[in-house]
């Protein structure tokens, strides 16, 4: 007991410099369609004819965050500890700024190891919507918290197995209580690391959303939309690193397929924009990091999002849900 006590201690409470590390970065964005709408409200906001509590539809955004990482070995076992904190300013649409942090601790041994992460987002602003008891327009926003635990094992030199559950809890705002949604993820994947890297994985979603506003009602029995879901995404993420004028250089590929069912049993008259939805949504990624000087990199980054929507019953969703975003960003950073 003694020697247990003795080894956590060692892991929690000394600080090893020669094994610690950090990150500071800032970087500037440019979002296309910061509250990701369709064409057809493009067109009504920008021709004044539906408010959507935003100055702009895009925006130029100031990204900041930092990292620390410190691990340890104690016997045959090696410890990974970090925390990350980011954040967001908007240029003209300040409700969207926010901040978010998270932290992990992560143990291996020999050709396995396994990650506990969990971090959150004190406030986000997604879009505006039209509150039902109110008849008003309002900004629907949340909390969200997130648990996580990946097991991965190697299973020939420079290729892993790896296996995640992650649990996301989001608590919206008075307006839009029925919106809180607890989220599971289960994903599956394989990846290769060295100098050209790989990763092939597949994540299944499921997300419960209250569906009530009342503590009288129920799921069942309220008058409210149910925006509860399950999702299917594959993936790959195919990085190599390479020389550029005799310096470090990462270039990277995302790419990302997702089918979305919407869940909601409620009556049409109730929930037409859930009832029988059903979405496509599509991602793109490339990005590259440059070490222009030592412990200092340069970082370029653009993101491509688009969403196609349909339904069994109502004729309108692909005008009204349907959107493609575009994201520029450049980001300078320095690790220590």
């Amino acid at each position: 007991m003694n020697k247990r006590i003795a080894t956590l201690l060692l892991i929690f409470t000394i600080p090893v410099w020669a094994k610690f590390s950090a990150t500071l970065w800032s970087g500037l964005q440019y979002d296309s369609n910061i509250c990701s709408l369709s064409d057809y409200d493009l067109t009504r906001f920008s021709n004044g004819e539906k408010d959507f509590l935003i100055e702009t539809s895009d925006d130029g955004i100031l990204r900041i965050g930092g990292s620390a990482r410190y691990n340890i070995s104690v016997n045959k076992f090696r410890f990974y500890f970090g925390t990350s904190v980011w954040g967001a300013i908007y240029y003209k649409n300040s409700a969207k700024n926010y901040f978010s942090g998270s932290a992990y601790c992560k143990v291996k041994r020999g050709g396995i190891n396994l990650k506990i992460s969990a971090g959150g987002t004190p406030k986000y602003h997604t879009r505006a919507y039209i509150d039902d008891d109110t008849k008003t327009t309002q900004w629907s926003s949340y909390e969200s918290g997130w648990t996580s635990a990946k097991l991965s094992k190697r299973i020939i030199p420079y290729y892993y197995a790896n296996a995640k559950y992650k649990f996301t809890s989001s608590i919206y705002n008075d307006y839009f209580p029925e919106y809180d949604s607890h989220k599971n993820e289960f994903e599956l994947s394989l990846s290769h690391t060295g100098t050209n890297e790989i990763e092939l994985g597949y994540r299944f979603s499921q997300s419960d959303a209250r569906g009530y506003d009342r503590a009288d009602e129920n799921k069942q029995n309220s008058d409210e939309s149910d925006i509860s879901y399950e999702q299917d995404l594959a993936y790959i993420d195919i990085g190599r690193n390479i020389s550029i004028l005799k310096k470090n250089t990462k270039v990277s590929m995302l790419v990302q397929f997702a089918h979305r069912v919407y869940t909601s049993q409620k009556n049409y008259f109730i929930d037409p924009l859930h009832l029988g939805r059903s979405e496509i949504i599509i991602r793109f990624e490339p990005s590259a990091k440059y070490y222009f000087v030592k412990n200092y990199w340069l970082k370029i980054l653009g993101s491509y999002r688009i969403r196609g929507a349909k339904s069994e019953y109502e004729p309108d969703i692909p005008q009204l849900r349907d959107y493609d975003r575009t994201i520029f960003e450049i980001s300078v950073g320095r690790n220590f």
